[in-house]
């Protein structure tokens, strides 16, 4: 699954490459084309963002949203570069003066008025550590409101926008906080501490990833089970967390 640090990634690479270029030709197998694809002929690319999880590329007042879920990605070409994968993987060809954007296996890709997508997109999500709009105070309220384990509130969109389940896993563990732990049981320094990680983290992935580093030298828990804990020396637990079922790592000992 794509977290908010390589869609901000895609977002910057995209912007770098695509703006102030004119579009002469979309493509887009959706049905979630809410206005003509035609009226973005002609349109110039003014930037690109991420909120979430969410790619959105700007067209004057129109918008692009893509989202990549698990097995989606996009790859950024000159004009007439042939493609890297087959022509059925293609949801999105984004062609310019002198690039093309290609969104492949891409599950949503959604054209609409600008104002009105980020309208709907903010609606649903909470805040997003990696834009300027950041609000610290709102995600403390979100996840301080949150009935349930705070390793499944760590994945609630509406919490706190972007994170995935590796981010989930480092932060938690960086916090000291068991991911079994009821989010009412927790204090006011832990809710904190959770939320600065978030951000920091956050941030850490997204620097590595615009200098095509990898992120494994940051991960100290996730896959890496059986493995001693690099605070105090015992194994790395892995389960599938209820409801979520999602992979876990935690360290027993550290995290309470």
């Amino acid at each position: 699954m794509v977290e908010g640090p390589t869609a901000k990634a895609y977002a910057v690479r995209i912007e770098n490459r695509l703006k102030g270029e004119v579009i002469r030709r979309l493509y887009a197998k959706s049905r979630r084309l809410h206005v003509s694809p035609s009226l973005a002929i002609g349109k110039m690319v003014t930037g690109a963002e991420s909120l979430g999880k969410n790619i959105v590329v700007r067209l004057e007042e129109l918008a692009i949203r893509l989202h990549l879920m698990m097995y989606g990605s996009i790859h950024l070409y000159e004009l007439g570069e042939p493609l890297l994968k087959p022509e059925a993987m293609v949801r999105l060809i984004l062609e310019g003066e002198g690039s093309k954007l290609v969104a492949y296996n891409a599950p949503i890709v959604e054209l609409d008025l600008y104002e009105r997508l980020m309208t709907r997109l903010k609606a649903g999500l909470g805040p997003d550590p990696l834009r300027p709009d950041w609000d610290f105070e709102k995600a403390l309220r979100r996840l301080r409101g949150f009935k349930g384990k705070v390793g499944v509130a760590l994945l609630d969109q509406q919490v706190i926008a972007g994170l995935g389940n590796i981010l989930r896993n480092e932060i938690l563990f960086r916090a000291e906080v068991h991911p079994e732990r009821q989010v009412r049981s927790l204090s006011l320094d832990e809710v904190c501490r959770l939320i600065e990680e978030a951000k920091r983290l956050s941030e850490e992935f997204l620097a590595r990833k615009l200098r095509g580093e990898r992120i494994a030298p940051l991960l100290k828990v996730y896959n890496r089970q059986r493995q001693p804990c690099p605070r105090c020396g015992y194994p790395i637990k892995l389960y599938f967390q209820e409801p979520i079922k999602r992979k876990t790592f935690v360290c027993e000992r550290c995290q309470r």
